[in-house]
């Protein structure tokens, strides 16, 4: 976890982690905690205590095991991907000091959205008074506190949460990491076929490992294209860069992230499992210090209800980005126009190692700034879908803008460069990307548009530049074309598999199936102006 305080960087929690892995905070024998453990399994509470109790009376059972239990245990609990339990009072007073650090600098619990800034499902965030409690609490020597006082701890789902799923599906057999080195991610082809009538209304990820699967992402992509990127990696699964490849499932159904909850796609809407693709699952893998394996389970829900209307994907993409060796602030902003009325479902935030803050407004017709999402210390292993706890209603006309910054300086311990390099646009680690992927539900016919001038062709320059970035982007066998293959792997996440096929033939005038350099010059003049223009 990444932590700005003044105008550094610290990379501070995964060394007051990895500390409480070897148990430098810890001088209790196992047996012991086992025991605190065992002890704490009862029923979740659904109090909601004090969150700023008077002043010195502020004990854990009271007080502290309420906050605890409602925000820390989900993922602290034996068996999930956090180093250590936190469902006893010995499990909170033996790491006081290192509860304080990682709860007073924000690194957790691992919620980066900024509050005021868009209400979310599942946030996990605590509060200011939330923190003073603990802080007091540890000030004053953790006391104990009247057993009586003590909540149920949390019991937790063991099974389906969201009851018995209609199909479920695995991966081939278990995936091997390796007990030290760098976090790993990689991709599996899991071959999916829905009966006929039969729509996608929900998904339950269920990782094997929770102790090293950091998240997961599902998308689809074509049988083809699924079968020859496993030819490029050991025939089981393949390597990825950041960005997964494919097309991205609908809403909330292509993301698992610790903590989060299921839900099933809004009344009304369902997805449609596209016609010869295969389900992609990514997943990034984080080893533990000893050998351990991985098999996923993907639980889906079905409906035969044919769908009224299926979630939008609004894209805020500037390829733009070109940030010099050293730069500690770097800004890239981009903003579009919508012009038909539509609810904010949810918000999926992307960029790379070494962006910083990224922030989304919308600017209504009347002027208004509503903001919909800040994340102020961007940290790349916690990126998260968020969806808004209601849909944020935006009427035609409204403006949204983008704004991202990164820190390419020597000075940021995430930055993978040393010394700091150039970083331009692109999917791999030493590249950036600005993305806001939205998901919305139209809420009417688009406004009329006034009559505009064409917009103006781009000059030679500006179009040799982006043509030769595509190619450097999606030739990924470098015989100097691009495959419809290459093109829906690199950006089949914002366009369905039909949009990508007509668009192909129309540009492939010499019917080679493949598009040359001339060819995605002529792609890329229709599409001046793109960016300001609702898809």
């Amino acid at each position: 976890m990444l932590v700005r305080t003044r105008s550094r960087w610290l990379s501070r929690t995964p060394l007051l982690y990895g500390l409480a892995f070897a148990g430098w905070f810890s001088t209790a024998s196992q047996a012991s905690e086992a025991k605190d453990q065992a002890q704490g399994t009862a029923t979740v509470t659904t109090e909601s205590p004090s969150s700023s109790p008077a002043q010195g009376a502020v004990t854990y059972n009271k007080d502290v095991a309420p906050l605890v239990f409602r925000h820390c245990s989900t993922c602290h609990r034996p068996g999930e991907v956090a180093p250590f339990s936190l469902l006893s009072y010995r499990d909170m007073s033996k790491r006081a000091e290192l509860i304080r650090t990682v709860i007073e600098d924000r690194s957790m619990p691992p919620w980066k959205a900024e509050p005021g800034q868009g209400h979310f499902s599942d946030e996990r965030r605590l509060s200011d008074a939330e923190i003073g409690t603990i802080v007091r609490w540890i000030e004053n020597g953790t006391p104990e506190g009247d057993a009586a006082d003590l909540p149920p701890a949390p019991q937790f789902v063991t099974g389906w949460k969201l009851g018995e799923p209609d199909m479920v599906v695995t991966m081939d057999e278990p995936y091997a990491l390796e007990a030290e080195g760098a976090d790993v991610y990689r991709c599996f082809v899991i071959p999916l076929k829905l009966p006929d009538g039969k729509y996608l209304k929900a998904v339950e990820y269920r990782p094997g490992n929770r102790r090293i699967v950091h998240h997961a992402v599902l998308t689809t992509m074509p049988e083809p294209t699924a079968k020859a990127k496993l030819a490029e990696g050991d025939g089981k699964s393949f390597a990825s860069g950041l960005a997964p490849p494919g097309q991205l499932l609908p809403g909330q159904l292509a993301f698992w992230t610790p903590g989060m909850e299921p839900r099933p796609l809004p009344e009304g809407f369902a997805a449609k499992f596209p016609a010869g693709a295969a389900l992609v699952l990514q997943l990034h893998l984080h080893p533990s210090g000893k050998p351990e394996t991985e098999r996923s389970l993907i639980g889906l829900h079905l409906t035969d209800e044919k769908p009224r209307d299926r979630l939008r994907l609004l894209l805020l993409n500037n390829s733009r980005v070109d940030i010099p060796a050293g730069e500690s602030n770097h800004v890239v902003e981009l903003s579009k126009t919508i012009n038909t009325p539509v609810d904010l479902y949810g918000v999926f935030p992307h960029m790379h190692l070494i962006g910083h803050t990224v922030k989304m407004t919308a600017t209504l017709p009347d002027g208004t700034i509503k903001p919909l999402i800040s994340i102020p210390d961007w940290d790349f292993n916690w990126q998260n879908y968020y969806q808004y706890a209601e849909p944020v209603h935006l009427p035609a006309g409204t403006k949204l803008n983008g704004r991202w910054t990164y820190d390419n300086s020597a000075d940021n311990p995430a930055n993978p460069s040393r010394p700091p390099k150039r970083v331009t646009y692109g999917e791999q680690t030493t590249n950036e990307m600005a993305i806001l992927i939205l998901d919305v539900i139209p809420k009417g016919p688009p406004a009329p548009k006034p009559a505009a001038a064409p917009p103006k062709p781009p000059s030679p320059e500006e179009l040799a530049r982006r043509t030769a970035q595509a190619m450097t982007i999606m030739d990924k066998d470098k015989d100097g074309k691009l495959s419809l293959d290459e093109i829906v792997t690199i950006i089949g996440a914002v366009e369905t598999q039909a949009e990508l096929e007509k668009r192909f033939a129309r540009f492939d005038r010499d019917g080679d199936q493949k598009l040359n350099p001339e060819e995605v010059a002529e792609t890329l003049k229709t599409l001046r102006g793109r960016p300001n223009r609702q898809e």
